[in-house]
């Protein structure tokens, strides 16, 4: 550490280290932000083209992807694993895992605060006008779960 006073961001585990001898503070995280509450920031993304031609593949992905997301928040091997896979403690991956990316934040099954994405894509010039509401339902299709 240099003694400087300076910010910056990671993602855990990355920093919990520092954190706990008392190097560095969070200040605020993406679970906390004002910026992104109430808002969608990631999702899962595929073309027209895609959808159109693999839609069996990609509701097979997707039914994967919720399982895996159920057994990652389910089952205490999936901490040992991801430990393992890091090479980090079980207790720092259970921490980064439970303390930093909160099960509820990355469901892939629900957008959050349409309203105000969609306003900002206008405010930031990613689109001349709002999206209507047939425009968003073509843009956002969630597969049901199967």
């Amino acid at each position: 550490m240099s003694g400087q006073i300076d910010v910056g961001w990671s993602a855990p585990p990355f920093g919990l280290q520092q954190l706990d001898e008392g190097k560095i503070r969070i200040v605020a995280s993406g679970n906390d932000a004002t910026a992104f509450k109430g808002q969608t920031v990631r999702l899962l993304i595929t073309n027209v083209q895609t959808l159109q031609t693999k839609k069996p593949s990609i509701d097979r992905f997707m039914k994967a992807y919720r399982e895996t997301i159920d057994w990652m928040y389910a089952d205490p091997s999936a901490i040992k694993m991801y430990a393992e896979f890091v090479g980090i403690p079980e207790a720092i991956a259970k921490r980064t895992r439970d303390g930093f990316f909160p099960k509820d934040a990355i469901n892939p099954d629900r957008v959050v605060g349409l309203d105000t994405i969609v306003n900002d894509a206008v405010a930031f010039k990613y689109t001349a006008a709002p999206l209507s509401k047939a425009q968003l339902d073509e843009l956002i299709q969630i597969p049901p779960r199967i």
